[in-house]
């Protein structure tokens, strides 16, 4: 939410309305905003002409059951809100998919594209000519080298380096301060400098 007022100090485009969370119930307040309501809601509010940003997906464990549910939903893509903070810079041929969000000091060189529902927190970097798939967390810190593909729900931990020209499976796990030089496999969970695999993901 911090995002989008921050756009909205820049450009004034959003109007903020709460949120919809099956964790709190409706009248709640998480933060300045109120919750609306359930996720089960989600439809009715795209019908009625609302835009929607969905974080629910964002966690790293059991990711696949929460891109599943997204998906569910049946939201339009043009539905899905976005957000890039105004002290983010996008190299101008960077390419956004709905519904993604991009945190202050994030940064991206020529060539980049952030497939849907991306998230790319505070300070990370994704180098030229790499493709990162739909529902990928670029944690805090993270760089992405040049001519990097990181398949649909991967997870790259904070601080984590990904060398050049590698690739990473879907749902893969990244872990914090990893250094990655070869490609890790779907699914995979990789740790340490260099990086290793310790198992797998969901």
């Amino acid at each position: 939410m911090s995002v989008f007022e921050a756009v909205n100090e820049a450009t004034g485009e959003w109007v903020l309305e709460g949120f919809l969370s099956d964790v709190c119930a409706p009248g709640e307040h998480l933060g300045r905003y109120p919750v609306l309501g359930g996720t089960d809601q989600a439809e009715d509010y795209a019908a009625r002409g609302y835009h929607l940003h969905y974080t629910l997906h964002l966690n790293a464990k059991k990711k696949r059951e929460r891109v599943e549910k997204l998906r569910s939903l049946r939201i339009p893509p043009e539905a899905h809100a976005s957000a890039v903070h105004p002290r983010a810079y996008l190299e101008p041929s960077t390419e956004l998919g709905p519904g993604v969000l991009v945190c202050a000091q994030a940064a991206t060189s020529s060539g980049v594209r952030l497939g849907g529902f991306t998230h790319m927190y505070t300070n990370a970097f994704v180098g030229h000519d790499s493709t990162v798939a739909d529902y990928v967390t670029l944690a805090a810190h993270s760089v992405v080298g040049a001519r990097v593909a990181a398949g649909e729900g991967c997870h790259i931990g904070l601080n984590s380096s990904l060398r050049e020209d590698v690739r990473i499976g879907e749902y893969a796990i990244v872990g914090m301060g990893a250094v990655v030089l070869e490609d890790v496999e779907p699914y995979g969970v990789v740790v340490g400098n260099p990086a290793r695999p310790i198992g797998r993901a969901g």
